[in-house]
């Protein structure tokens, strides 16, 4: 019921935002210049959620906000979509593009999305995936970093960065 509440609380935040087109966009060629900090209100739901569940907080990390944004617009400039990347410019898999990224690893995963088109629809889908859900409550985890290249969206979770 907890959950509920926090999952009801993200949806009545993402109440303006427009229905996502059932064929997100695919435009190609942008990437960002720098990472995307993510905002305070996610990285308050993101702890709430783990709260609920009865673990303690994540703190965002430089060094996994610079790997999932590395990846995110990777997967925006050659047009795929998936946890490992064909021949990427710091690692073909998640742990070799965050271990590039300087973390060194103790525990580690990787939520991708594609469509969504805010902080608060896409933390809400992730939490009605049993799989992302698991990568988000792990106790394990201690840092995060979220990026995001246009309707593209990559959470790195860790600990030992």
């Amino acid at each position: 019921m907890k959950v509920i509440s926090i999952l009801a609380l993200f949806l009545a935040l993402t109440a303006c935002v427009a229905a996502v087109p059932i064929s997100p966009s695919r435009e190609i060629g942008h990437v960002s210049q720098a990472p995307v900090r993510a905002t305070d209100d996610f990285t308050r739901a993101l702890n709430a959620f783990r709260a609920e569940a009865g673990l303690g907080s994540v703190r965002q990390s430089a060094v996994l906000t610079r790997s999932a944004q590395a990846h995110a617009d990777d997967m925006r400039a050659r047009g795929y979509f998936s946890h490992r990347s064909p021949n990427g410019p710091n690692g073909a898999t998640m742990m070799a593009r965050m271990a590039a990224s300087g973390c060194d690893l103790r525990f580690a995963a990787e939520n991708i999305a594609m469509g969504q088109r805010s902080e608060a629809e896409v933390l809400a889908d992730w939490a009605a995936s049993p799989g992302h859900r698991r990568n988000m409550l792990s106790a394990r985890m201690t840092d995060y970093g979220l990026g995001r290249a246009g309707d593209i969206w990559v959470l790195n979770l860790a600990s030992g960065c």
